[in-house]
């Protein structure tokens, strides 16, 4: 802690222990905000650079960062092994476009 955060806790506690402290413990406090999306948890992904070059030109071309673009990659190959039909919209429809392209399909 700094030494500002120190003085801070230290007037807290004086403060607390002398009565000037008052809460109620009935009032609700707000909760956090819900979050958006999933949480994400961290994976380490090693490539050789010549991949790593291609993976981040793919994902410039498709407006999405690599992070994305490798998740959603990931999401269509597991849910190919899964024999699964669900499949993200915006990863359809960046296939197709990519597809129309003359290029292979993500």
């Amino acid at each position: 802690m700094s030494e500002h955060s120190d003085d801070q806790v230290a007037a807290a506690a004086t403060a607390f222990a002398a009565g000037d402290v008052t809460y109620d413990l009935t009032t609700p406090a707000p909760l956090p905000p819900v979050p958006e999306s999933e949480p994400m948890v961290g994976m380490g992904l090693r490539l050789p650079p010549s991949l790593a070059q291609r993976v981040r030109g793919a994902a410039e071309k498709a407006g999405v960062s690599a992070s994305q673009l490798l998740r959603e990659w990931i999401e269509l190959g597991l849910t190919d092994m899964d024999n699964d039909q669900f499949v993200s919209l915006s990863a359809l429809r960046r296939a197709i476009a990519h597809a129309a392209q003359g290029g292979q399909a993500a």
